[in-house]
């Protein structure tokens, strides 16, 4: 070791050797640096190289990368049980009826077709059933789910009504009166709800029958399927939405949030957070602490009462000091003197009477009609005496397949002639119905002073809270085991024929009731004498 190295020895180290070894040191990693940089651009030309030979190998691999990973979150998600039963539902039932009414014709087969469109859409509403929780009704996205369901509905009744003259009218007329029974999914008793568009529909599958049984025996089968619908449906409803659709209530999601997953619209992930809340209402104990702001304020409120309360002794100061001379307990001569007379305030005038008051306007009538809607529903509102002339009846030409509807009429005569299907009087006042005939009955809804005669047969009279009727019964009526039904219903009288005159029947109204043997029963009381 030299005499130079020798000077920089500090406590056993050279600070030479020291320089040196960094030197070294950093001369190594200077060396890894560049070979770093020489192998990434080496790989980045090899890539380039060969980018043309692998890119489709690549991509292929992602591709089934990608698959493999849905297949998987596809097989992860559990589909519920009632989906699937639905959809199985779809193709026992529907699909081999749209096979059928595609063989009879292609008007039918394409009511048919819409007619399983919409349960398909039914399906997708179930699916997301299961994921979400019970919404309003009123909710918009519960009328959005719905909407795909109503449109395939109103596209069967267009079918039915720009195709009148076809030969297959009866069977669309079939698919159109028991599509509405895709509307289950909006009542809270179902069940009940499927046997009545079935019965609405049996008119026009019983034409069919009638027309085909003896000629094609592929028009019986298409009928016998399409009832068979509603027994499977109704099958299916009473094991998994006895009480309405079965929603997600524990475990699911808003509806929002889940139609909006299944579109694919998901929140946004970046952007300005939401605006500050506004601020709070001034609360009436609020103070200003700033000079200016109390001496501008207004003087009055809770303010000030604070303010004179604070004041201590002084707060009387402003009092007015009575002196002795003005007591009138100290003076007998000023109580004998008449008190000053107040005047008192003028009441309100009250108008003469509620029809002359400004404030109150007269109902408007609203204009009568009588009209045939799609061909099957007469619809005679809002008539009164002054809007028919002479008291005239008004006559109906009813047919089979058409009912009658009779409503807020007054003081009015209204003749169904031929053998209608079925009427219905509701909130009328003074009016008379008179019936020939009638396959299925007739029904009185909040009616008062109404009167009804039947000249030929009606199976059913049915009247529910109303008061003061009149009914006349043919013979062939009573011959036929008419029923009448009434409930919450006054002064209601039956009139047959008796010796060639009406003898008049009044219709119970007082019952008895008691609890024999665990069990409720009723008997009419009975006013003798």
């Amino acid at each position: 070791m030299s005499s130079e190295e020798n000077q920089f020895n500090v406590q056993g180290y050279n600070i030479v050797t020291m320089l040196k070894r960094l030197e070294a040191a950093t001369s190594r990693l200077e060396d890894i640096s560049i070979f770093q940089t020489d192998n990434r651009s080496d790989g980045q030309s090899m890539r380039s190289v060969g980018q043309g030979q692998g890119a489709a190998a690549a991509g292929q691999s992602v591709q089934k990368n990608e698959a493999k990973a849905v297949e998987g979150g596809e097989q992860e998600e559990t589909v519920p049980k009632s989906v699937v039963e639905f959809k199985h539902f779809i193709e026992k039932s529907i699909i081999p009826f749209v096979k059928s009414s595609q063989a009879i014709d292609d008007l039918v087969g394409k009511a048919a077709e819409t007619f399983e469109q919409a349960f398909q859409d039914q399906l997708q509403f179930l699916s997301i059933v299961a994921k979400s929780k019970k919404p309003e009704m009123s909710d918009p996205a519960f009328m959005e789910v719905l909407k795909p369901i109503n449109e395939k509905i109103e596209q069967i009744n267009q079918v039915k009504d720009s195709n009148r003259g076809s030969q297959f009218y009866n069977h669309l007329c079939t698919i159109c009166e028991g599509a509405p029974v895709l509307g289950w999914v909006v009542g809270d008793t179902p069940m009940s709800l499927i046997p009545e568009f079935k019965d609405s529909s049996h008119f026009w599958s019983n034409r069919v029958m009638k027309e085909y049984k003896e000629k094609d025996q592929r028009h019986v089968t298409w009928v016998s399927q399409f009832l068979n619908i509603f027994e499977a449906l109704k099958v299916y409803v009473k094991e998994f939405h006895t009480t309405g659709p079965s929603w997600n209530n524990g475990n699911g999601k808003p509806l929002g949030d889940v139609l909006a997953s299944a579109k694919g619209v998901g929140a946004p992930s970046g952007g300005a957070p939401p605006p500050p809340p506004p601020p709070p209402p001034a609360g009436i104990f609020d103070t200003d602490n700033s000079q200016n702001s109390q001496s501008s304020a207004p003087a009055g409120g809770m303010n000030a009462v604070f303010a004179d309360l604070n004041r201590g002794e002084n707060i009387t100061s402003g009092l007015k000091k009575v002196e002795k001379s003005e007591m009138t307990h100290k003076n007998p001569s000023l109580r004998q003197a008449a008190p000053p007379v107040s005047k008192k305030p003028t009441p309100p005038k009250k108008p003469s009477s509620l029809s002359s008051s400004s404030n109150l306007a007269e109902p408007k009538k609203k204009p009568a009609k009588m009209e045939l809607v799609d061909g099957t529903k007469w619809i005679i509102e809002n008539f009164t005496e002054a809007d028919v002339p002479s008291q005239q009846p008004l006559v109906v030409e009813a047919e089979m397949q058409q009912s009658v509807f009779i409503g807020n009429c007054s003081g009015i005569t209204v003749q169904v002639k031929g053998k209608a299907n079925a009427i219905s009087v509701s909130e009328t006042t003074k009016t008379g119905v008179v019936v020939d005939s009638l396959i299925s009955g007739i029904d009185f809804i909040k009616s008062f002073k109404f009167g009804l005669q039947v000249v030929g047969t009606v199976a059913m009279i049915s009247v529910d809270k109303s008061d003061e009727g009149s009914i006349y019964l043919s013979q062939q009526s009573i011959d036929a085991d008419v029923q009448i039904y009434t409930s919450c219903a006054t002064s209601l009288n039956v009139n047959v024929l008796k010796n060639e005159d009406f003898e008049e029947l009044a219709i119970p109204e007082q019952f008895k009731h008691s609890v024999k043997n665990g069990r409720l029963v009723s008997e009419v009381v009975e006013h003798a004498g």
